[in-house]
């Protein structure tokens, strides 16, 4: 007889997936406690696979980090998120993340938290969507130490909700990190260098991965954007620090080093990036390949490159190349000067190169629009 029900016990273990742990300590658990565990889990199995639609396997995994003993606090929160218009894939994607969020109270836990995004201009579908992709960032954070410190600080510096909700719809990371804590010691440095608040709220709106970076470093780039002459109250200075702070040292000087191997002296380099530090902003690739069309193919000299710093942000293939075709079709036939400014015909916004040079010829060079590729949304306006 005990031989029997020491059987049937090994049986019931196996199949609870519980027999090694039961040996290993078998004054740890009592067999009731193990049946209920093994319930508990397989209804927790049960219920991410057939309510959250979960795979078997995901639901698995998922059920060692969460033990649901009925679907009442679970069937509400799926019921608070639905109301809140997610969608059931970003459900699965908070659960996956976050499968405790299933025994949350969805009243005074969950909904506030919510509602915090809400209120300041996000949409519905945009609290869903950054919900679902910070979950385990923003459900674990407190939300009256934490989240409503930080979304208050965020009215302060960005002035208006338009700007919050661009900011966190942009950069959902940033509720990885303690905002005030990192901002506060950046602002004041650009205060004292005198940066307008209206420009440091335009700096956090164009770099918000200054929080990512230390306050010493911060101030060694400010520091050296102040020395190469930009005037702190112009944007400007702010872009100029976004763009330096998007690369080390290291690249900083070999993109110096792209613009000498082109004949540019160190004072050529500076000024164009003064007028426009964007023109850092590319890769090295395009630096040298554009730098080899205007120079060696249009020659362009650095003194003129450098007094239209725009044409470095202009594609060589859907506008230069079409604009400067267009041109030396209607040089050919005579139709224009040859002292045109070809950084001025580059620079023209599309609508108004079509005007000039399109379509008050299409008489005398009908394959004109054949030749200028690429614009069809502009030129709807014409035909």
């Amino acid at each position: 007889m005990f031989g029997f029900r020491c059987k049937r016990l090994i049986i019931q273990l196996r199949s609870n997936g519980e027999l090694l742990k039961y040996l290993q300590n078998p004054f740890s658990k009592s067999i009731s406690n193990i049946s209920n565990s093994a319930n508990d889990s397989s209804f927790t199995v049960s219920y991410l696979v057939n309510t959250c639609g979960f795979s078997p396997e995901t639901a698995l995994s998922l059920a060692e980090k969460v033990h649901l003993e009925d679907g009442k606090k679970p069937d509400s929160v799926l019921k608070l998120f639905e109301k809140h218009g997610f969608t059931k894939t970003q459900i699965a994607e908070l659960i996956s993340k976050r499968p405790s969020l299933l025994l949350a109270d969805p009243v005074k836990t969950l909904e506030p938290k919510i509602r915090s995004l809400s209120q300041v201009g996000l949409s519905g579908p945009d609290v869903a969507r950054i919900l679902s992709s910070s979950a385990v960032y923003i459900f674990s954070r407190s939300l009256e130490k934490q989240i409503l410190p930080m979304l208050d600080f965020l009215k302060t510096l960005l002035r208006t909700e338009k700007n919050i909700a661009v900011v966190i719809n942009r950069f959902t990371w940033i509720f990885q990190y303690n905002v005030l804590e990192a901002l506060k010691p950046k602002i004041s440095i650009l205060r004292d260098y005198g940066v307008p608040e209206s420009n440091i709220s335009k700096m956090f709106m164009l770099l918000p991965r200054i929080i990512t970076l230390s306050s010493d470093r911060f101030k060694e780039l400010v520091k050296e954007i102040s020395e190469m002459g930009f005037d702190p109250s112009s944007t400007m200075f702010i872009k100029a620090v976004n763009v330096k702070a998007g690369m080390n040292k290291a690249k900083w000087e070999s993109k110096f080093d792209v613009y000498r191997s082109f004949g540019w002296s160190d004072g050529d380099i500076l000024l164009m990036f003064k007028r426009n530090p964007y023109c850092f902003a590319i890769s090295e690739k395009n630096i040298r390949s554009k730098l080899d069309y205007f120079m060696n193919k249009l020659n362009l000299d650095p003194a003129v490159l450098s007094r239209n710093v725009p044409l470095f942000g202009l594609s060589l293939e859907n506008r230069v190349i079409p604009r400067l075709s267009v041109i030396q079709v209607l040089l050919s036939k005579g139709l224009i000067k040859e002292d045109l400014s070809i950084a001025t015909v580059l620079i023209l916004p599309d609508v108004k190169f079509l005007e000039k040079f399109v379509m008050k010829y299409l008489d005398e060079a009908s394959d004109l629009l054949k030749v200028y590729r690429g614009m069809e949304k502009v030129l709807t306006q014409f035909i």
